[in-house]
């Protein structure tokens, strides 16, 4: 390998590293938002019920939509050359921002009148935040698990609202895809 060669790989990781990309942190990403994505919508869904208003479809069509975006900038970075991978990276970061966007979207419209109910939206928003917020601020963000297991606690604890509670078991969201938890009877989650 040449000078030239080796300063140019020495420029490339560093722009890597200083707009946040590695192959650990955008499959951290993947995986995280592949559970927030429907804790998001779900969030919708409580609203609607608590409120009796209509669900707001667009607002989960697009929350869906950024967050398969995202899933195919991890793809693409994931196969990146060395030379694409910063170009890919700075798509990915936008990417995130839209979808943070997205998730101030659902908490402007998360006010119940149900104070037991607007509790549950405010622990729910609380942990999707927070998992975002590790995520954008570049921190290791919470493990998969830990977040899909706190958010199902908060998602199924009482409310008091019988719509609400009767709604909210049926909203968990999953680590693996359904394909994968009935492929391992269950044993993954």
């Amino acid at each position: 390998m040449n000078r030239k060669s080796l300063y140019l790989a020495v420029i490339l990781c560093a722009s890597m590293l200083l707009t946040s990309c590695s192959a650990a942190w955008v499959s951290t990403l993947d995986t995280i938002l592949a559970a927030a994505a429907p804790a998001l919508i779900n969030i919708l869904q409580i609203i609607a019920i608590a409120e009796s208003k209509p669900f707001h479809a667009e607002l989960a069509t697009k929350i869906n939509s950024d967050a398969a975006t995202i899933k195919q900038l991890a793809g693409d970075f994931a196969s990146a050359s060395a030379a694409s991978a910063p170009g890919v990276c700075q798509q990915l970061n936008a990417a995130v921002g839209v979808y943070t966007q997205d998730q101030q979207a659902v908490l402007a419209l998360a006010q119940v009148s149900d104070s037991a109910t607007q509790e549950k939206i405010t622990v729910l928003a609380g942990l999707v935040t927070s998992t975002i917020g590790a995520i954008t601020a570049v921190l290791p963000p919470l493990n998969v698990r830990k977040f899909v297991s706190g958010y199902n606690a908060a998602l199924t604890a009482k409310t008091g609202n019988a719509a609400v509670d009767a709604l909210t078991p049926k909203l968990k969201i999953h680590e693996h895809s359904a394909f994968v938890r009935y492929a391992t009877l269950g044993i993954l989650k």
